[in-house]
């Protein structure tokens, strides 16, 4: 998988979705609806599908992986801090570093120099992403916080917002940084086709093509970092989350790579007793 794949089905009318990206789990007098998301989007998802929005409507309470509106700066700068002692130069070598501090200054991103190298490639891709019209104000995430505000509907995150963080700050003790940024920068060249390739596969809710993106991700020990503790470890927190809340109904909305695969939360609610089914919009 291209990392920025993982990062934009991941971690935020006219253009309607697919039937695999939206369904209903149930379990005795319990209903749940889940969406796959995409984090990032351009202005072909201007609203939202017509299906998920009258879910929202049904529902008591939205799920999100985390709820924005508790992320602080205070929260993240322990995780964003580069120690004293350590330098770009020594986590990641010359060559890499210098590779990475020239892309970074082709986009005005120099700045993001004083902060750990992981967090500046995600940056960078961000930037070329948005360079060509996918910003995160037009993902499914943040316009289902927005409408459910405006709604009154009680919103919660699954998680600590600071868990993810946590996770890609281990990326150097891991001995992933380097292969994290250097996948990353690989990336960049490539951006806007595999956007738009990303965004249709996305759209078309092709389980197996979403699933097909797990493949090329870097090293084997980069691919079972993100498949075991960026995806599967999260899905099982998630629904014991679930669980110790216990909504009687609720929408859940998380990147589309959770919900599939034997460890996705579709098979995790399965094995727990809950009845599947896919949504139609037949709108």
């Amino acid at each position: 998988m291209k990392i920025f794949s993982f990062l934009l089905l991941w971690l935020y009318s006219g253009y309607g979705l697919s039937a695999p990206a939206l369904w209903s789990a149930t379990k005795g007098d319990q209903q749940l609806w889940l969406f796959g998301s995409i984090h990032l989007a351009d202005a072909r998802l201007a609203k939202l599908p017509t299906a998920l929005a009258e879910r929202l409507q049904r529902s008591e309470h939205l799920y999100l992986e985390i709820n924005p509106h508790t992320v602080t700066p205070q929260l993240l700068a322990p995780f964003l801090t580069l120690p004293a002692a350590e330098s770009w130069q020594t986590r990641l070598g010359s060559s890499l570093n210098s590779e990475l501090e020239h892309a970074l200054a082709a986009l005005n991103l120099s700045h993001l120099k004083t902060l750990p190298p992981w967090f500046a490639a995600m940056q960078l891709s961000q930037a070329h992403a948005k360079r060509q019209g996918f910003v995160s104000s037009q993902g499914v995430d943040m316009q289902l916080l927005q409408l459910a505000e405006q709604q009154g509907f009680t919103v919660s995150g699954l998680e600590s917002p600071t868990l993810v963080f946590e996770l890609m700050a281990s990326l150097a003790e891991r001995n992933l940084e380097q292969d994290f940024v250097r996948h990353s920068l690989t990336e960049q060249a490539e951006m806007a086709e595999h956007l738009e390739l990303l965004f249709s596969t996305w759209q078309n809710g092709d389980e197996q093509a979403l699933l097909a993106l797990l493949d090329d991700q870097g090293s084997p020990a980069l691919t079972d970092f993100i498949s075991q503790e960026l995806l599967w470890a999260r899905n099982k927190l998630w629904l014991a989350e679930l669980k110790r809340h216990a909504p009687t109904q609720a929408l859940i909305v998380v990147g589309a790579l959770h919900l599939y695969g034997e460890q996705g939360l579709l098979e995790l609610l399965k094995a727990d007793g809950y009845q599947l089914q896919k949504v139609r919009d037949n709108t």
